[in-house]
């Protein structure tokens, strides 16, 4: 019985260091960048920016949205709320934009953005760095 404990042991341990390689490996870039586009119930389109830079991750969303409006947005990262908020186009664009940025925490780090719009139209992406 003491033999598989310790053979779990060792399985585990493995496992572990494993797991910290290839997440450390990942994390050691900076200037780390993904672009996602999203989905949208209209004719929206909605796109994902992440870049990590120096213990943070910035993030640009872009709802490009045929009509003017206001769009709530909520920003989920790592399924805690980063950001909610009601955005309108600047200047005669129907595009809305919204850069921030939050703490880069140890591992893959995953962003979740949620838009509703005029006429209902729902947008959504998601991306991880």
């Amino acid at each position: 019985m003491a033999t598989g404990h310790v053979s779990r042991v060792a399985v585990a341990l493995a496992a572990l260091c494993a797991a910290v390689m290839l997440s450390s490996a990942a994390s050691a870039d900076d200037g780390d960048e993904v672009r996602r586009k999203g989905r949208c119930t209209h004719s929206s389109e909605i796109e994902l920016r992440l870049r990590a830079d120096d213990g943070a991750i910035r993030f640009d969303v872009r709802v490009d949205a045929g009509r003017r409006g206001r769009w709530n947005v909520i920003v989920l990262h790592e399924r805690r709320i980063a950001f909610r908020g009601v955005l309108r186009p600047a200047g005669s664009s129907d595009d809305v934009r919204l850069r921030r940025s939050v703490a880069d925490w140890f591992g893959r780090d995953a962003v979740t953005v949620r838009a509703m719009g005029p006429r209902s139209e729902t947008c959504a992406v998601s991306a991880a760095i």
